[in-house]
């Protein structure tokens, strides 16, 4: 085992305590209220908290309590959290786009003492007969609204406001009660319950400790190190773990965090914040990726052919393993030039600041972030499990191997087992899955080695490059082994492709389901000057043609086995809502193979 340094603090609670003290009138979050940026000091956050904290305390909430929080990114959000995690409560955190059933399921098997929940909308949408919910004291709704026609819950509903105004009158009366809970607090106590994503089944309950997530801030900054001067603008879901981990990171330096108000404002949100660090998944890079793609088309030649004349430069240096932030060196005025014409533009979507993004969740594609490293943004790759207390590798802005998720975090141990396992060791492996002993005992073996499901390999310097869940491997009837993830990912640079799943187990060949993005197709079809029918688009054969011309480039990237040879091309994304996705937008493959069952036999059939 490697050994570790001591942990910052006793508890999260001692150190949201300690930075608040410090940092007191200074900006902790920045969030949109009323059409304006408004903030939130350290101070405040805390005197938020302990009203919340103290007021859940009078309603007979105690240690130990599980705390369900259904909501989207907001400032409440962080803030409640910290009252729990102040008094030994337990968050269990809901994603704000789960389906009713999935967020039910969350609900009636964590059986929680309180659920926090945005909206009476949002909570009307929840059937309380699905669960048998033993513990449920109260309902607590954030936004302050008429509850007078939520009459047939299973406990009583109070507004987020009504629980402070309880805290103030209970801390008149008790004095000394927060600091005490806040001071008890030790670094094995349960922290928090995180579900995973179920993408290869029912999602699980992940049970970690304040020891597990105190070792991670302090692992992820001496990995990646930040100040108190960064800025952080968080729109990854609070419920997704590296969500989670930004939140904590925050604190953990001292950031200030501005909350976005949505995926749809990022870009505008980005202006505002102007951040200098963001935790991402990579769908956001690959976005801004293809947006950039889409716009050099559309430019003037001769600023086109100075962004590529631009680029080149950049790529090599890129692979020379020079540093992006050393874009204008030693390459004379024109490179200087061309740079604040072509790449300026870039670092100015994302703010202008932006000295550290963090990708994780999925596989990045390199060649997109090549090109932000190129521009001057540097994406560090990522990556962990909820499991494993949200990271378990990292690049570092110093040592950036492209293509791979990087090392391992000081204090964790990775190898790679008999069948390409991905192994992972240290102190921030969790604890266990809620209610479920026989899941636990397979996940860590007696050795303490966490097994996480992926497949990869190590190189020699000790880089992990991740190819795709154990579980999703497709295996063909020659006996070939196929990542689909990777296929996937090349189908999606494509900026025609919305999604796709690809298939082929027990098969001679690899199939693809293909869903467009419309808009995008119609534009191009514009530009070409096709008229395309769209209620019919999907089966045209100009769209056809493009899907097909798409994966023939990629198959003549990739070996013979894993070509795609059939595809269909599906009139509808795969969603949340219908349970092909989870709430990570990761597709649950068994779902939909099961769905598409007689779509892919067709596809066979025909191709015999």
């Amino acid at each position: 085992m490697i050994a570790t340094p001591p942990l910052c603090a006793p508890s999260l609670a001692a150190l949201f305590w300690t930075q608040a003290k410090r940092y007191q009138d200074r900006v902790l979050y920045r969030y949109w209220r009323e059409g304006q940026w408004r903030s939130l000091s350290w101070n405040e956050a805390l005197c938020q908290a302990r009203e919340i904290a103290l007021g859940l305390i009078s309603l007979g909430i105690s240690r130990g309590d599980r705390i369900a929080l259904l909501s989207a990114n907001r400032v409440e959000w962080q803030v409640i959290d910290w009252a729990n995690i102040c008094t030994g409560a337990l968050t269990v955190p809901i994603y704000a786009s789960s389906s009713a059933a999935q967020a039910m399921h969350i609900i009636g098997h964590a059986d929680p003492a309180v659920l926090v929940v945005e909206s009476v909308v949002r909570l009307k949408t929840l059937d309380f007969s699905r669960a048998l919910l033993n513990q449920l004291k109260v309902i607590v709704l954030i936004d302050s609204q008429d509850t007078s026609s939520l009459q047939t819950l299973p406990a009583k509903v109070l507004s987020l406001e009504a629980v402070r105004e309880l805290g103030r009158v209970y801390d008149q009366r008790h004095s000394g009660v927060f600091e005490m809970l806040k001071d008890s607090i030790r670094p094995d106590d349960d922290l928090t319950i995180v579900y995973t994503s179920g993408t290869t089944g029912v999602p699980k309950g992940v049970v970690t400790t304040h020891a597990h997530y105190l070792f991670m801030v302090q692992a992820v900054d001496a990995a990646v190190p930040s100040t108190d001067r960064d800025v952080a603008l968080h729109f990854l879901p609070t419920a997704h773990a590296l969500g989670r981990l930004e939140h904590f990171m925050a604190v953990y330096k001292g950031w200030t965090m501005g909350i976005a108000r949505s995926v749809e404002t990022i870009a505008n949100d980005f202006r505002s914040i102007r951040p200098t660090v963001i935790f991402s998944v990579p769908r956001i890079y690959e976005n801004a990726y293809t947006r950039i793609r889409l716009r050099l088309r559309r430019a003037r030649v001769w600023r086109r052919k100075i962004f590529e004349w631009a680029l080149a430069q950049r790529m090599e240096q890129v692979d020379a393993g020079s540093h992006p932030l050393g874009r204008s060196r030693g390459r004379g005025l024109a490179l200087v030039i061309a740079d604040r014409l072509a790449f300026a533009p870039v670092r100015a979507a994302f703010g202008g600041r932006l000295r550290l993004a963090i990708a994780g969740g999925a596989p990045l594609a390199p060649e997109v972030a090549k090109f932000f490293h190129a521009a001057g943004i540097v994406i560090l790759e990522g990556y962990g499990l909820t499991e494993t207390s949200t990271v378990s590798h990292v690049n570092r802005p110093d040592n950036i191997r492209l293509g791979t998720v990087g090392l391992p975090l000081p204090g964790t141990e990775c190898r790679i087992a008999g069948d390409g396992e991905i192994l992972v060791r240290g102190p921030h492996i969790f604890k266990a899955y809620l209610r479920d002993f026989m899941a636990t005992q397979e996940a860590v073996d007696v050795a303490g080695w966490f097994h996480t499901g992926d497949i990869g390999a190590v190189d020699r310097d000790g880089f992990l490059r991740v190819t795709d869940r154990k579980k999703d491997l497709i295996v063909s009837s020659g006996g070939k082994k196929v990542a689909p993830q990777r296929l996937e990912s090349l189908l999606k640079e494509d900026p025609l492709i919305s999604q796709a799943v690809v298939v082929g187990s027990g098969q001679p060949h690899l199939s693809a389901l293909i869903t467009l993005d419309r808009q995008r197709v119609l534009g191009r079809a514009r530009e070409q000057g096709v008229d395309l029918d769209p209620d019919y688009l999907t089966s045209e054969p100009w769209v056809q043609n493009q899907v097909r011309q798409i994966i023939q480039r990629i198959n003549r990237r990739v070996a013979a086995f894993e070509a795609i040879r059939n595809f269909s091309v599906l009139d509808k994304d795969f969603t949340v809502e219908n349970e092909e996705l989870t709430p990570t937008l990761k597709p649950r493959r068994s779902i939909i193979v099961e769905r598409y069952k007689k779509l892919i036999e067709d596809l066979y059939r025909k191709a015999s």
